[in-house]
């Protein structure tokens, strides 16, 4: 069989654009693991800092398992919307809004731990939640349609926190001293 000078260029050029098309896996480097009190079990703060300062993107990563059913567990990462460095050291971030849904997520209602602090299995609920490296997560639930409070809940979780680049060391986003009419 013989492949003409135009078949392999159309079939070369084919294999070049749709190799264009496709893009690279997304390479997600641990910066730091703590505990549920904000011990490090691996990485360090500061390799955390030194990668919000280079405007890397970040990752935060926890889990649990269901206390009256050990089986039941969840797993959850998700990308701040804020981010913060207190002092040099310590990271808050905040994650955005998501529904709870216990009809959508597949759950028994009835048996759900929750149920009635969701108001019932009819009701849609949003939360949003603040996460610091000492290890405590903060979340908030509230009625989408109306923005009405529900309930805030205080938490305590390990915590995994990723990035996107490879970490160098950085320098400070503030200035050495505070310019005259600075806070």
């Amino acid at each position: 069989m013989v492949i003409s000078a135009k078949s392999t260029f159309l079939y070369v050029s084919t294999l070049m654009f749709l190799s264009g098309c496709v893009q690279p896996a997304e390479q997600w480097h641990l910066a730091l693991s703590h505990d549920n009190q904000g011990d490090v079990l691996e990485g360090s703060e500061s390799r955390l800092v030194s990668a919000i300062r280079q405007g890397c993107n970040i990752k935060v990563a926890w889990g649990a398992r269901r206390k009256a059913d050990a089986s039941r567990t969840i797993e959850h990462s998700a990308r701040p919307i804020w981010i913060s460095v207190r002092d040099g050291s310590k990271v808050e971030v905040q994650i955005g809004d998501f529904l709870i849904n216990l009809k959508v997520l597949g759950e028994p209602t009835a048996e759900h731990p929750r149920r009635e602090q969701f108001g019932g299995t009819d009701k849609a609920v949003k939360w949003r939640a603040a996460l610091k490296t000492d290890g405590s997560f903060d979340a908030v639930w509230y009625y989408p349609h109306s923005g009405d409070f529900i309930k805030r809940v205080p938490q305590r979780y390990s915590m995994k926190w990723f990035t996107d680049c490879r970490i160098k060391q950085s320098k400070p986003l503030y200035p050495e001293r505070a310019k005259e009419g600075e806070p």
